[in-house]
């Protein structure tokens, strides 16, 4: 919807009525007053006038023929172009029931005929000045909100960038660890978005929820940076080189992301990187670590970072042709459902295998 009034301009204001006579007073007034008056005898002419220029105010005789007042601001009020605009109904009917029913159409405002000058001029002003004092509020709210949309995107990246630094760390230097965490990071959003259509995870999955494991998940093997630890594939079974290490990575992983979050509380992604570094290895059938969480009890951030992460790293470990070690990837992941998966995030994984990235360094 238009402004009012911009810096030099003059308030227009649309006189409704179908006697003349009406319309030539009310237009003088106006005009007296140092405002721009537009006249129409009928709610079509009118309309046609505020589809040219929208009006800061509209005077509207409730009795006029084809459509009378009370439908014409109905019809304005339903549409979201001119629904703020004030109307003050002119009527020389002036019942209590005629009043109300203008007020509940949405009508500012209404004056009686004959007409009074001084009346008019002082109800015209009044609600020309609450109408500019509501323009200029909403201005100040949508620039508001601009200025905090725009901090709270500055802070958000922020956080991002400080996940990130501290998720390189986790990384042996090198092209391949880079690509390993973008990997995980771009195949668990769109598992998480393609998880979100299902029934069992529609609930659970928000836009925030995908928009955080994007981020959280870089962290998952956070406590590397002490303990290295990597889960190997033999016979069909997910193992790790030695429980104790296991543990030991688990526990000092969680503990680095607990302490930063400590001093930086604020941050909106590391409760997710906790959760997914501290439950990344359990297992569906509770034979992981920690031991006997098992299923559902498994956060559902970390059931879908460990299929993410074993899977890209099953392809980099994989010698062969691109199509055989992916191939034989996807076997291994599909062969894990149900003692190492949940049996439902790998369906749907399987299912959107397709559009997964994988770019090796």
């Amino acid at each position: 919807m238009e402004m009012m009034e911009r810096a030099g301009t003059t308030p227009q204001i649309l006189i409704v009525d179908d006697v003349d006579a009406n319309l030539m007073i009310l237009e003088n007034i106006i005009l007296e007053m140092g405002y721009e008056p537009r006249c129409a005898s009928s709610a079509s002419e009118a309309a046609k006038l505020i589809a040219e220029h929208l009006p800061q105010l509209i005077l509207l005789d409730v009795f006029m023929p084809e459509m009378d007042g009370y439908e014409f601001c109905e019809r304005l009020k339903e549409n979201p172009i001119t629904r703020d605009i004030p109307i003050i109904f002119i009527s020389a009917a002036d019942s209590s029931e005629d009043k109300v029913r203008g007020f509940k159409l949405g009508a500012v405002d209404y004056i009686g005929k004959p007409f009074e000058v001084t009346e008019v001029t002082m109800r015209v002003k009044n609600h020309l000045k609450l109408y500019e004092m509501q323009q200029e509020l909403e201005l100040s709210n949508r620039r508001l909100h601009s200025v905090i949309g725009s901090q709270a995107r500055r802070i958000e990246e922020e956080q991002k960038n400080i996940l990130y630094a501290l998720a390189a760390l986790s990384e042996e230097q090198g092209a391949g660890a880079v690509h390993h965490l973008d990997n995980v990071a771009y195949n668990c959003r769109l598992l998480a978005q393609s998880l979100q259509f299902s029934p069992g995870f529609s609930e659970e999955i928000s836009e925030a929820f995908i928009d955080t494991i994007e981020v959280a998940s870089r962290l998952h093997d956070i406590g590397k940076i002490q303990t290295p630890c990597r889960i190997h594939v033999e016979n069909n079974s997910f193992e790790t080189e030695n429980p104790e290490v296991l543990e030991r990575h688990v526990e000092q992983g969680t503990a680095i992301l607990e302490k930063v979050h400590a001093s930086t509380s604020e941050n909106s992604f590391l409760p997710m990187a906790i959760e997914i570094a501290r439950y990344r290895y359990a297992k569906w059938d509770g034979s992981g670590y920690p031991r006997e969480l098992k299923g559902k009890n498994i956060p559902l951030s970390a059931r879908i970072t460990a299929i993410v992460d074993i899977y890209d790293d099953l392809l980099e470990g994989k010698h062969g042709a691109d199509n055989d070690k992916k191939a034989e990837s996807l076997r291994i992941i599909e062969e894990g459902s149900g003692t190492f998966f949940d049996p439902e995030i790998v369906s749907v994984f399987l299912k959107v295998q397709k559009q997964l990235h994988h770019e090796e360094g």
